[in-house]
């Protein structure tokens, strides 16, 4: 993936198209047994494994508590596909009035909410007039760990 970038701003992430997949560099343990034995270790692209659309998909990081009961923290990094319509239930970033907020997609009727899912936090409903676009599906959030 890229370096990190602390304005805020998206990051594009993924392969340009065609370009084939590098050699593989890290290897993750998928499975267990003897140390002595082979042990099912193979090498993982993150590309392949998180990127459905590398053309579209960018990386953000999330400032705020609002999305923390779906499991959203501030300071995630999560993985936004602009390719994939929003559909009812997807957590999407959404631009209100040229600020991106992250919320949860919900379609009632003909009307649109944008729903946190943590107590305490707004949920948006766009008013008539208002600035209004969603800027993309949140597909996979990376959380960090103390160490």
């Amino acid at each position: 993936m890229s370096s990190h970038r602390s304005s805020g701003e998206p990051l594009r992430v993924g392969r340009p198209p065609g370009e084939q997949a590098p050699a593989p560099r890290a290897n993750v343990a998928i499975g267990f047994g003897s140390p002595s034995q082979e042990t099912g270790v193979t090498r993982l692209d993150l590309n392949d494994l998180l990127v459905r659309h590398a053309q579209a998909t960018y990386l953000m990081r999330i400032a705020g508590e609002a999305m923390r009961e779906a499991g959203i923290d501030s300071g995630d990094i999560v993985l936004v596909d602009r390719a994939i319509p929003p559909a009812h239930g997807h957590i999407v970033i959404a631009v209100i009035d040229d600020e991106f907020v992250c919320r949860r997609f919900v379609r009632r009727g003909h009307g649109v909410t944008l729903q946190a899912a943590s107590p305490g936090h707004p949920d948006i409903v766009p008013r008539d007039g208002q600035e209004f676009q969603i800027w993309g599906v949140v597909t996979n959030a990376i959380k960090p760990m103390p160490v």
